[in-house]
């Protein structure tokens, strides 16, 4: 996608400036690279920093019987524990986590760094259909770092 972008930004000028169509506002080509090889990293850098700390302040709820959390998309949904069908692991592009099913309101995903999700898994199994799997209980049980 980055690319896309960078190709976006420099062949229409790359095309202007060789052109010399309008000389008086064009930026030159060699200032135009430079400034996209230094400022879209860095916006790709701090644009990522800010999606992490979003994340960071996202938490996982129990409470009245209703599991709340977030959703792939990061909208806050909400799950009777009645409703829940199964846990899954999730694993993309660096993000681990454990999905809470349900059979009518959607997915929760909780983070595998979650602080005490032992607890939580524990609260959690008794209404899952299907018992969490071996591997979900391992990672509950390693530290944060």
């Amino acid at each position: 996608m980055s690319t896309t972008i960078i190709l976006g930004i420099l062949i229409p000028v790359g095309i202007t400036s060789i052109s010399h169509a309008s000389k008086h506002h064009t930026v030159p080509f060699a200032s135009m690279i430079l400034y996209v090889l230094v400022f879209v990293p860095l916006f790709s850098i701090a644009f990522s920093l800010l999606i992490s700390q979003w994340f960071r302040l996202t938490s996982i709820t129990v409470s009245e019987g209703v599991i709340q959390g977030r959703s792939y998309l990061g909208r806050k949904n909400k799950i009777l524990l009645s409703d829940i069908t199964k846990l899954t692991r999730f694993r993309s592009n660096g993000i681990r986590a454990i999905v809470v099913h349900s059979k009518y309101h959607g997915k929760i995903y909780i983070s595998d760094r979650t602080e005490r999700l032992s607890e939580l898994l524990a609260i959690l199994a008794p209404h899952v259909g299907e018992r969490p799997n071996q591997t979900m209980q391992r990672t509950a049980d390693r530290p944060s770092a």
